[in-house]
């Protein structure tokens, strides 16, 4: 069972973007629907598309966004801050936008994934800093960037 909590921030994290049919930049690999798009209140958000929670705690440990057609800017303080239980963040792919990611995913003590690539944000290397629990790096650009200080090279 979900954190009525983390369910809330979630809701709440859902609501800062707009869905912009027809544009997601990963049509070229399935056809995607927005993974937010069905996230119903009424059910625990385990079951939701894209979260994925602890079996034992019921804590949300995973969440993959990528390729949701998912556009707008995050704002500073997102909900995503109480979510304090995530290994695993995944936002590439989207048209997303503005300055503040880095330094809300930083609070994030327990990440140790993150993917942001193909989006739009900026100021990104002044927030590299703060991750030195990231220990898994993909190939991305902006993953390789954000992982310089705290991954193995590669």
């Amino acid at each position: 069972m979900c954190n009525p909590d983390e369910s809330r921030a979630l809701h709440q994290y859902k609501q800062m973007f707009a869905i912009t049919n027809g544009t997601s930049k990963c049509k070229e690999f399935l056809q995607n629907q927005p993974k937010t798009m069905y996230w119903n209140t009424s059910k625990h958000c385990c079951s939701w598309d894209g979260v994925t929670c602890n079996n034992i705690t019921g804590h949300v440990i995973g969440l993959d966004l990528s390729c949701s057609q998912l556009s707008g800017t995050i704002q500073p303080n997102s909900s995503l801050i109480y979510l304090s239980y995530l290994q695993k963040l995944n936002l590439a792919s989207n048209d997303l936008s503005g300055p503040y990611i880095l330094r809300d995913v930083s609070m994030l003590k327990s990440l140790k994934y993150l993917n942001l690539s193909d989006n739009y944000f900026w100021n990104v290397i002044p927030g590299i800093p703060h991750f030195s629990n990231l220990t898994n790096c993909g190939f991305f650009p902006l993953q390789v960037q954000i992982c310089l200080q705290s991954c193995p090279s590669v």
